[in-house]
């Protein structure tokens, strides 16, 4: 389903009115584009929206929220004009790179519910 994007006043009048609505029309419009990409962006695309509305959602107001994905999408511009310019300097970053987690023990629940159910 193609949807187009309504004008200005249409747009402000759901913004001021109704909010869930307009919220709705940002959801299909995304998924429109997202379905419309292909099939090896849209795994891609659909991270990107996670995190987006992530930061849409942890903001408090519209503008914390606005200047949250600006700074998103900067850092992403950033980055894409240092792998253009300087490609080597990636390279080694990716080489270099620490986890960005410390290795956690997987605990075996079966074990611990075995071992609860013999204290009973």
């Amino acid at each position: 389903m193609k949807l187009t994007l309504p004008d200005f006043d249409h747009l402000m009048n759901l913004a001021r009115n109704k909010p869930e609505d307009l919220e709705k029309l940002r959801n299909q419009l995304i998924e429109n584009t997202i379905q419309s990409a292909s099939e090896n962006s849209q795994r891609r695309l659909r991270g990107v929206q996670f995190q987006i509305d992530m930061h849409i959602r942890k903001s408090n107001n519209p503008m914390a929220a606005c200047i949250a994905i600006s700074e998103l999408m900067y850092k992403s511009l950033q980055e894409l004009q240092l792998s253009l310019n300087d490609p080597e300097t990636i390279n080694e970053r990716l080489k270099t790179a620490k986890p960005t987690c410390a290795p956690a023990d997987v605990i075996c629940m079966n074990e611990k519910r075995n071992l609860k159910q013999i204290k009973l």
